[in-house]
């Protein structure tokens, strides 16, 4: 393996366990209720990263496309429930995002079970897409808000960032099949960024 992604995918994880296991260990910050919907999505990332390396590495699997429609479903609905709870949402884009979820899974799962490739429907578009826009939303209604250090800010920004270059190295990889190591490279270390302003979020928190 190229030492290269092999040192970015250390990283990440290691930054990925470090922010779970910082969150999920500190009361102040599981007693959020926002923040607490964010350690489900480490775990669930954590959970989806240790199964398919146990797959790849133990099982010595092929490919990893079973986990495609979970962790492509999860992430949307975790993120998604986190931005309503923070946008103060009512109840009807609740069952809006269950529908949208279970369009995700469905076209994902059918996929993988007709042409073995989960990735090739919109589901992950929809999804990224989905994220992006109410992240955005969040950051200029609360532009004020982020003047004033709030500490959701670099949460936010960085999830903004990496779901909107996520989403195109996921369009550019499939055109450029020859370089998707570099693009998963990127991948790793937007993913890095992410848990690592995650990590600094929750000491900024603790600190309050």
């Amino acid at each position: 393996m190229n030492n290269y992604i092999l040192t970015s995918i250390i990283l990440s994880s290691c930054l990925l366990i470090t922010a779970f296991v910082y969150g999920i260990s500190s009361k102040q910050i599981r007693s959020n209720k926002i923040f607490k919907w964010y350690i489900i999505y480490l775990g669930f990332i954590l959970g989806i990263e240790f199964i398919s390396k146990f797959s790849i590495y133990i099982l010595e699997s092929e490919t990893t496309q079973f986990l495609y429609p979970f962790y492509v479903t999860g992430e949307f609905f975790i993120l998604i429930s986190l931005f309503l709870i923070e946008l103060k949402a009512t109840k009807k884009w609740q069952i809006i995002t269950r529908l949208i979820a279970c369009y995700i899974f469905i076209e994902t799962t059918t996929l993988w079970f007709m042409n073995n490739d989960s990735t090739t429907g919109y589901a992950k578009i929809i999804s990224h897409l989905t994220i992006i826009c109410l992240a955005a939303i969040f950051l200029i209604k609360n532009f004020k808000e982020l003047e004033k250090d709030n500490p959701l800010s670099i949460i936010y920004t960085t999830l903004f960032l990496y779901y909107g270059v996520s989403l195109f190295l996921f369009l550019l990889m499939n055109q450029l099949t020859e370089i998707n190591i570099s693009i998963w490279i990127i991948n790793n270390i937007l993913s890095s960024i992410l848990y690592g302003s995650s990590i600094y979020t929750f000491y900024k928190l603790n600190k309050w």
